[in-house]
């Protein structure tokens, strides 16, 4: 029992970031499959709002164009402490597949 805790516990340390932060993204459009893969990252979606975990504390547009490649248009990115400005938007907007 002790053992298998461990193992547990040992899979959960390497497989999440060292710090990771919930990021967001908004989708022009509904996703359809309900996850988008993109930046090593599974973004779990309802609808066109999508979460997921990074190992970066700021947004950046570099990976706000290669989420649109996967996921479309993008209309927001962020999370709590670092939003994407509007200009930035717009130059992410143009990776969107």
């Amino acid at each position: 029992m002790i053992r298998s805790a461990l193992t547990a516990a040992a899979f959960l340390a390497l497989s999440a970031p060292a710090f990771a932060t919930t990021f967001t993204f908004e989708t022009a459009e509904p996703v359809e499959d309900g996850q988008v893969v993109a930046i090593g990252t599974v973004w779990l979606c309802e609808g066109t709002v999508c979460k997921g975990d990074l190992d970066r504390k700021k947004a950046s547009v570099r990976d706000c164009k290669k989420i649109a490649k996967k996921a479309g248009v993008i209309v927001s990115y962020g999370n709590e402490n670092s939003e994407l400005e509007a200009d930035d938007i717009e130059s992410c907007k143009k990776s969107a597949r």
